[in-house]
């Protein structure tokens, strides 16, 4: 080979094994590229969604001190109620906390008797006027009792002047009547002894 067409053909073959060097194959760029993306992508999408889940209130819980106002189902007397017994009652008012309703008007609630004494006279002393005292113990959420603690309610008998101040809570039957009676439909307030998780 002439010594001028010798150096061409070297000069050509040192350009061709350049440029194959400085070209990677197309193969790897793309696994570069996918390699690179796949861990900004699931990065992405767990940060996009932790802090927002932090943000969401929780639209089931109840603050310790939230009032609950009920309506009771039926009449409750120291005449004839027991420490123990159950009743039952409906939420009066929604109960609200930041805007959202929590429990809806008319939900069921259940309530218990802590303490009950009918009036009785004692000998050698006047008329001992009965009492009662009851606390809510659950309410109902998504057809479950769901357990709560409240404050309780404490009414005593009196005489027939002292009831014209708890007429509204009393439901006399004569009057040297010293029970404590709480009629049907009567409406009662009681709050949240600790914050509740109705969930």
């Amino acid at each position: 080979m002439p010594p001028a067409r010798h150096r061409i053909a070297v000069i050509i073959a040192i350009l061709s094994l350049l440029g194959a060097c400085g070209r990677p194959p197309a193969e790897d760029v793309s696994n570069s590229n996918s390699s690179q993306k796949l861990p900004f992508d699931r990065e992405s999408r767990v940060s996009g969604i932790s802090p927002s889940q932090s943000l969401i209130p929780s639209t089931t819980k109840l603050p310790e001190g939230t009032p609950i106002s009920v309506r009771l189902q039926r009449a409750l007397s120291s005449e004839s109620a027991h420490a123990g017994d159950t009743f039952g009652a409906t939420v009066d008012q929604p109960v609200v906390v930041d805007g959202v309703t929590i429990v809806a008007e008319g939900t069921a609630v259940t309530g218990r008797v802590l303490e009950a004494k009918a009036s009785a006279t004692a000998p050698g002393r006047s008329l001992e006027p009965g009492y009662l005292r009851i606390v809510l113990v659950s309410v109902n959420v998504g057809g479950r009792p769901v357990l709560i603690e409240t404050s309780s309610i404490f009414a005593k008998g009196g005489s027939r002047d002292d009831r014209g101040s708890t007429a509204n809570s009393v439901s006399p039957a004569g009057p040297r009547d010293k029970d404590i009676v709480f009629s049907a439909d009567r409406h009662l307030s009681f709050r949240l002894a600790q914050a509740a998780d109705l969930q």
